[in-house]
């Protein structure tokens, strides 16, 4: 009875490992399976990373947007190309054709939403919220023509090509794309050109942003209709869709509204509690929740994430977010597009049932944009070309008419081949209307007539006679702003732009090599004015107390002692017919000109005299005696375009001040040019070391010639 016993609860636990077994086995393989969508992903981000930034410099080196080349780049690498190529440890292709709406894997497409909401929140931020107001009716006039007739063509090319009544679910389909823009195009063009900045850039913007709005409307109305039975008639199809857009609509103003009263007591309650990183870092994440929330109540997630950057550009932290997000945006930002691209199968574009009415759609659409936005601008003040802007900035479609196509295509209303359809549309717009909108702003007319769109501005400059001074008084500049509580960003420019913004007070300093600017509104010039002249007088008190500083003696041995390595190969810069052996003058003075003389001589002077000046200069300043015999007389100047070197040898010694009272036998005289990365210190400390050999002193002073010299200076 015991063994039976036994045996039964044996052939019980045997029967349930047997059982477990295929469960803990079947575990293992999942967590093998998750594992390896991860390194997938892992992989595809970086391939599409250095695929992005290697098409867009393509791109820009043909004088095409950069967003072009990365939209080809994952047109390349979709899985209808190279992406299903098998590689090693990815037998099915690097990005396979996922199963669903999307093209790629939802996480892929996951990046690339976040990648459109960071991009959407970063021209929120660079719009100058002055200028949106001014040109508030002018958008809403050329919103709400240029979506009418764009609209009309939509519906009319559904109807058309498809064959179904002007109430069918596929005609709202096609009309909420044609009324789509491009935020991120435009505001990428826009950025590019130094033009959002401008009447034309932000009308674009604004205007934009009311045809997206208008767009994700009628998809909603798109939507409802289509999720109605197919038995129920258009007119009741209708009458339960205009609930949605209600819904759809009040989201949207009521959410503006919100975000806009909330931002700024955000702001200053955050001010005094964080960094302007951790701020940065706040705003990201409520940029995303609020975009979230708005996808939710059927608006789509970009017009939240460009409300927050509205709500944001009216602080005086707008500047430093956007600096601090900057990194974050240049990595998703191209994700974004190149995840575009690869939504997109470049076979149909050879297909003449899909290619022919989607270049037909891209024509007739941007037709009506340029005529439905372009004739309200001419009308409301722009000139012709202002006028042809405006119109053009309407054309590119983007991630608002790609996200229609995918939902239609998602939810069954739309058929694969109004899909490519769309998505013909889509890159066909975006390959005219770019270059197009690119070339309209390359001259840099007015597009007003008037001045009527400019924001009136005070400038207060002031000239210094040399780059050093200019970079003290600017460095003072910044220093006393961010002490009264002024919020900082650097632009990249030609010039150096700093942005210093305290509440509604906005500064902007431009400096150049022997220039300071600063721009502010009229009411802001007297704190301006002042920020200047109270910067310059500290500075001058400052500078006057120079002389009271005394080098250290202990440090200037130091130096002079040669203590370090050779880091600069002295024999590049030491050519025959700079040598002076021996040298004819007998003081300081006479030495230096006579090196200067060599080096002019040998023509690597553009301008002599101030050559001779500046080293002049900076040896009344400090001598460059060094020690054990040698001076090394040198200055950065703006009479050279690339580092000199003259070498003197004087027999009998010529007194350089030296730190250990001795002559100076061996003379160096270096020019190095101002502006260029040149081993202007390296090779002054190179030389020091060297010579503080004996042996290379004594071959030196033995040679009777420049090649003498030089071979004394190799071997020692």
């Amino acid at each position: 009875m015991v063994n039976h016993r036994k045996r039964a609860r044996w052939a019980w636990v045997a029967v349930m490992a047997g059982a477990a077994a295929p469960a803990y086995a079947l575990e293992g393989l999942q967590d093998i399976a998750v594992a390896h969508e991860v390194t997938r992903l892992i992989v595809q981000l970086g391939v599409i990373i250095l695929a992005a930034k290697g098409a867009g410099a393509i791109a820009k080196r043909v004088k095409l947007p950069s967003l072009l080349g990365e939209v080809t780049a994952g047109m390349v690498l979709s899985p209808y190309a190279l992406g299903a190529i098998a590689v090693p440890g990815f037998a099915d292709g690097l990005i396979p054709l996922a199963a669903g709406p999307f093209s790629v894997s939802i996480q892929l497409y996951g990046f690339a939403a976040v990648g459109a909401v960071l991009h959407i929140l970063s021209v929120g931020l660079e719009s100058e919220p002055a200028l949106l107001a001014l040109m508030r009716p002018r958008s809403v006039a050329i919103a709400l023509s240029g979506s009418l007739l764009a609209l009309v063509v939509g519906a009319a090319v559904a109807v058309r090509v498809f064959a179904v009544p002007i109430g069918h679910p596929i005609v709202l389909f096609f009309a909420a794309l044609s009324v789509s823009t491009s935020l991120g195009v435009q505001a990428r063009i826009l950025s590019s050109t130094n033009r959002l900045g401008t009447p034309e850039g932000a009308v674009i913007l604004r205007s934009s942003l009311l045809q997206d709005g208008l767009a994700i409307i009628v998809l909603a109305i798109a939507l409802s209709v289509g999720s109605t039975s197919e038995l129920v008639s258009i007119g009741a199809r209708w009458t339960s869709a205009l609930p949605v857009a209600g819904i759809a609509f009040a989201v949207l103003a009521s959410g503006f509204t919100l975000v806009v009263l909330a931002t700024p007591r955000m702001v200053r309650s955050f001010r005094d509690l964080g960094t302007p990183s951790a701020f940065a870092i706040v705003a990201v994440a409520v940029t995303l929740v609020v975009s979230g929330v708005f996808e939710t109540f059927g608006v789509a997630a970009i017009i939240g994430a460009y409300i927050v950057g509205l709500a944001l550009a009216r602080t005086d932290v707008a500047d430093a977010v956007e600096e601090k997000i900057a990194s974050v945006t240049g990595f998703f930002v191209p994700i974004l597009y190149v995840v575009m691209g690869m939504l997109i199968d470049f076979r149909v574009l050879f297909t003449p049932e899909v290619l022919i009415p989607g270049v037909g759609f891209a024509l007739l659409s941007g037709g009506a944009k340029i005529v439905g936005s372009g004739v309200p601008a001419l009308l409301t003040g722009f000139n012709r070309l202002g006028a042809l802007r405006v119109g053009l900035g309407t054309v590119p479609r983007g991630e608002i008419a790609l996200i229609i196509a995918a939902v239609g295509l998602g939810s069954g209303i739309l058929s694969p081949t109004a899909f490519k359809v769309m998505a013909v549309m889509v890159v066909f717009s975006v390959a005219i209307g770019t270059p197009a909108l690119a070339l309209a702003f390359r001259r840099a007319t007015s597009g007003t007539r008037g001045s009527w769109g400019r924001v009136a501005t005070v400038t207060t400059a002031l000239d210094f006679p040399n780059e050093e001074l200019t970079e003290l008084v600017a460095a003072g500049i910044l220093r006393a702003a961010r002490q009264d509580g002024f919020f900082i960003h650097r632009l990249e420019l030609a010039d150096t732009v700093y942005r210093m913004r305290r509440d509604e007070l906005f500064v902007s300093l431009r400096q150049s090599a022997n220039r300071i600017e600063l721009v502010s509104d009229p009411q802001d010039a007297g704190v301006a004015k002042t920020l200047l002249y109270e910067v310059i007088i500290h500075v001058r008190d400052r500078v006057s107390r120079i002389t009271e500083i005394v080098v250290p003696e202990e440090l200037r041995r130091d130096v002079a002692s040669g203590q370090g390595r050779v880091e600069v190969a002295l024999l590049d810069y030491l050519l025959p017919d700079r040598i002076a052996i021996p040298l004819s003058a007998t003081d300081r003075e006479g030495v230096i000109a006579e090196l200067v003389g060599r080096l002019a001589a040998a023509d690597a002077l553009s301008d002599r005299q101030r050559v001779l000046d500046d080293v002049l200069e900076r040896e009344r300043s400090v001598s460059t005696g060094m020690e054990k015999g040698i001076a090394i007389p040198h200055a950065k100047t703006e009479g050279v375009d690339r580092i000199v070197v003259a070498v003197g040898v004087a027999p009998d010694g010529v007194d350089f001040g030296a730190v250990d009272g001795l002559p100076s036998r061996i003379v160096f005289l270096i020019a190095s040019p101002i502006e260029s990365r040149v081993p202007h210190l390296q090779l002054l400390a190179s030389i020091a070391t060297r010579f503080r050999d004996e042996s290379v002193r004594a071959a030196a002073l033995a040679a009777t010639d420049a090649a003498g010299f030089i071979d004394a200076v190799v071997r020692g």
